[in-house]
């Protein structure tokens, strides 16, 4: 049992300065596409040249967002989820097996994703695919995002799995 909490607590730190590292990474992802929606509206109609880059920039930025943002939810188990159906179950121990074989669910799912998407990425960065717009960005680095946040989401999934085992065990006694 202290190993289990040991390895609870540890995994707990890793995640704590992980978050903090991933919100600071969402602000400054969220920041640049601002900024480069901004640059696009005043080049396009203050100075009449409008960028043929910041609009595709910004939308690599918003798919950074969008799944380091996921891996943030994984930790406050913030997801969509069967709630209609895990609400309906009375019975507390059954309910929180509900949770543990859903988290268990996405896991598995989250390991099939990196699983298939870092070849796939790393074999879009050996083929040299570059942005139609941006011809210094390849295009594997934008599709490495989904691996990378997807390993990362295994981390935060597995604290929430070792905390829902926590809490079931207490139910049982």
């Amino acid at each position: 049992m202290e190993v289990y909490h040991l390895m609870l607590k540890m995994l707990t730190y890793v995640n704590d300065k992980m978050s903090r590292m991933l919100e600071v990474l969402i602000t400054l992802l969220m920041t640049g596409m601002v900024v480069f929606v901004v640059m696009q509206v005043f080049f396009r109609y203050v100075l009449q040249k409008p960028l043929s880059w910041s609009e595709e920039l910004a939308g690599y930025l918003f798919s950074g967002v969008f799944f380091f943002g996921a891996v943030l939810l994984y930790r406050e188990s913030r997801h969509i989820n069967m709630s209609l159906f895990v609400d309906a179950i009375k019975n507390r121990f059954l309910r929180q097996i509900a949770v543990i074989t859903a988290h268990l669910f996405s896991f598995l799912f989250l390991v099939l994703v990196v699983y298939y998407s870092y070849p796939m990425a790393l074999q879009i960065i050996d083929f040299e695919v570059v942005s139609p717009s941006m011809e210094w960005l390849k295009m594997g680095y934008i599709f490495m995002i989904v691996p990378v946040a997807s390993f990362l989401s295994l981390f935060m999934l597995l604290e929430v799995i070792l905390k829902s085992v926590a809490q079931l065990k207490e139910i049982k006694q």
